[in-house]
């Protein structure tokens, strides 16, 4: 078994493997119309808001894992690494054409509100604010917060979610849903981006 990442993609396509001594997973992201791809993550619930997400993007996303843990924690920021690496690689692959970089947005869901921002340029901070749930149809509210926490790694991005609501299951698809089209922003064309990042420093490192 090789340890680390093994990455391959353009600027239309991306995928990335992670394997670590606990999990295997693989993330493809793709922005070709009606290419359906499979996410199986061994938690439905975070299958329908990755799945959520991508529709907000306009991004395929398949996800793929191999665990040797039962552990929702470590499963849960694996994946986000992995999915906010392959969201970075492809990032990367369009700076030569310009890239906008950075995006935000807001998600709603009946009663429930969020907001989302990114900015890619090598600065990892989360900071996530909203109402503290125990349990979203079977997922521990922490281990969603653990994903986005490993996308943050992965991505090399800062990250801000507010949100709030009653229902736990609306609140949290209200934070995938601003994600996803905070994502989409983030992947729009921008010439005035040629060959460099959002950040005025220039570089991802």
């Amino acid at each position: 078994m090789k340890l680390g990442i093994d990455i391959k993609g353009n600027t239309d396509k991306m995928e990335v493997q992670r394997t670590t001594k606990e999990t295997t997973i693989i993330v493809c992201i793709n922005q070709i119309k009606n290419k359906k791809l499979v996410v199986n993550t061994l938690n439905p619930f975070l299958d329908h808001m990755i799945e959520t997400l991508a529709w907000r993007a306009n991004l395929n996303v398949g996800v793929q894992i191999s665990s040797k843990t039962n552990l929702g924690h470590t499963i849960t920021e694996d994946i986000g690494i992995t999915f906010g690496r392959a969201l970075l690689e492809l990032y990367k692959s369009k700076i030569s054409n310009g890239v906008e970089g950075f995006g935000y947005a807001f998600g709603i869901l009946d009663e429930a509100c969020a907001s989302a921002a990114i900015s890619i340029e090598g600065r990892v901070n989360h900071f996530i604010e909203g109402p503290s749930f125990e349990n979203i149809d079977g997922t521990n509210g922490y281990n969603l917060t653990s994903f986005f926490e490993g996308f943050c790694q992965g991505c090399k991005c800062t990250l801000r979610i507010n949100f709030s609501g009653r229902d736990p299951h609306h609140s949290w698809e209200s934070v995938f849903r601003a994600f996803g089209l905070a994502i989409r922003k983030t992947l729009e064309p921008n010439i005035w981006r040629k060959d460099t990042i959002s950040g005025l420093k220039g570089t991802l490192e």
